[in-house]
């Protein structure tokens, strides 16, 4: 293995092991080079079949993924991507594909009403009105100036179903109290899934300590979330992180809390790359439903993830 890993954390490094011990040296070896480019179409400004005439027309280099539907890879140098009209006009939207599976598992459709609890820069605010244009999108986002890159970005997409608000999503069970069908809870987290090497940046604030303080904000989020949900609507809890606190011992924590009020609901995605939930992290076995949520195994174009999704049985 190349030494150079080593500039990670070691502790990190050896939870790694933990987790995946036979697949530790091919997901340390993602950490070395950045991720290939990824983006998708925006349905709110273009078609599928415009959209490849348009990309062949502007002499961009690109490969097509079979899944998800209407993204691709960029073959040519993002800066060329960002002076096409296409990118100027917003009918693409620069976005890591495992970032786009998780309005997929949210299922956004008709008239639903969905929040989206820690919304910007609104890659999956705006994905979600590209899928579901008919849906009414709250967007909450705590962070005044990432509130208007949100803003910024919904305008460029030709976003028009989405009302934004700066505030903080804990306060969203008072505000809103059963009101939403869907809610996205894409939390901030130790971010463990962006880590490269020849960026110190994106690992030097590491610390264990780090995902102690992710857990407290993400529990709150989770129970806010739940309150604010409709009986039978479902919300989607996601992470860019591999750390089990974060993703599989969270979903075991909110389950257990809300006992026979939530139902894990099963995930589905075609990639060989998607496994199914830890059930066992440091000694302790967690529901056998925590099974049914999923890890995005890191490649060379896709982040680690961690999705899983929730029914509300009953207020």
């Amino acid at each position: 293995m190349d030494d150079t890993i080593y500039k990670l954390p070691r502790e990190f490094l050896a939870r790694i092991k933990i987790l995946y011990p036979d697949k530790y040296q091919k997901i340390c070896s993602t950490f070395l080079k950045k991720k290939l480019t990824a983006f998708r179409i925006n349905y709110l400004k273009t078609d599928i079949h415009s959209l490849r005439k348009e990309l062949v027309n502007t002499r961009i280099k690109f490969q097509e993924l079979t899944f998800p539907k209407g993204s691709f890879l960029l073959k040519s140098e993002l800066r060329m991507l960002q002076k096409t009209e296409l990118y100027l006009q917003g009918k693409i939207f620069v976005q890591n594909v495992s970032s786009m599976l998780v309005p997929l598992v949210l299922g956004p459709e008709g008239k639903d009403l969905i929040c989206d609890l820690c919304s910007a820069p609104g890659s999956k605010t705006s994905q979600i009105a590209s899928i579901a244009p008919d849906s009414t999108i709250m967007a909450i986002e705590k962070n005044r100036g990432r509130y208007y890159k949100l803003l910024a970005n919904l305008k460029q997409q030709g976003v028009e179903n989405v009302k934004a608000f700066v505030l903080d999503g804990i306060w969203i069970r008072k505000k809103f109290p059963e009101t939403f069908d869907k809610i996205l809870v894409d939390a901030p987290c130790s971010a463990e899934g962006l880590f490269n090497v020849n960026n110190p940046r994106s690992y030097s604030y590491w610390k264990p300590r780090k995902i102690k303080e992710a857990v407290s904000k993400q529990k709150q989020l989770l129970n806010a979330a739940f309150y604010a949900l409709k009986p039978g609507g479902e919300i989607v809890y996601s992470t860019c992180t591999f750390a089990p606190e974060e993703n599989e011992v969270m979903l075991d924590w909110f389950v257990d809390k809300f006992k026979d009020k939530l139902k894990v609901l099963p995930i589905h995605l075609p990639l060989s790359n998607a496994i199914e939930g830890k059930r066992l992290w440091k000694g302790k076995k967690l529901l056998p439903e925590v099974k049914l949520s999923r890890r995005i195994i890191p490649n060379e174009y896709m982040e680690a993830f961690f999705i899983a999704k929730v029914k509300k049985i009953s207020d």
